[in-house]
């Protein structure tokens, strides 16, 4: 087990806190668009400078990674932080629950713990190596279905950007095989 992610996991819950709070009492305020349906909101940075203060704090020797800033500290030190502020920026400006914080633990190229928090569903969850994964304090684990027909399989978001069409053409292929029972 790591050791790192075991004694970092609480100040990654903390973090998530500051997320929390942020992203339920603000407004997504001005827009910056970065390339096709992406974009990041004045929350966006307002939370991961807020993250970020509350890691340099907590942990000043370990570099950060955040979606919005870039990276500080040592890029190539052992841990690293890696921050997504608002994770559905497009969700969160249009006042569509389905967007959160999320924050992972790097340990020389593998992640070793991470917090997803989603504020205005009321729902968060951790995990780290050695200690498994919760949702809310209740440990979970992944379903023991081992029939394709009896699995509920979703997909993500589709594609943009070059190359968007070639992607989702597949995942539409997807969708229809699963769609169709096959």
């Amino acid at each position: 087990m790591s050791e790192a992610s075991a004694a970092l996991l609480p100040v990654a819950l903390e973090a998530a806190g500051i997320a929390h709070d942020l992203m339920r009492t603000r407004v997504p305020g001005l827009l910056t668009l970065k390339g096709d349906r992406d974009m990041a909101s004045e929350v966006d940075y307002a939370v991961e400078r807020a993250v970020r203060e509350h890691l340099r704090e907590r942990t000043p020797d370990i570099a950060i990674l955040g979606e919005e800033e870039g990276i500080s500290g040592d890029a190539e030190a052992e841990l690293m932080w890696a921050i997504d502020p608002v994770d559905g920026t497009a969700n969160f400006v249009r006042g569509i629950p389905l967007c959160g914080f999320s924050l992972g633990l790097i340990e020389r190229g593998r992640s070793v713990a991470g917090v997803i928090d989603l504020p205005f569903l009321g729902t968060r969850y951790h995990a780290a190596q050695g200690q498994g994964a919760h949702v809310d304090g209740d440990r979970i684990r992944a379903s023991e279905i081992t029939n394709l027909k009896e699995a509920i399989i979703s997909l993500g978001d589709y594609a943009v950007g070059d190359g968007a069409e070639d992607k989702n053409r597949l995942r539409l292929a997807l969708t229809e095989r699963l769609a169709a029972g096959v």
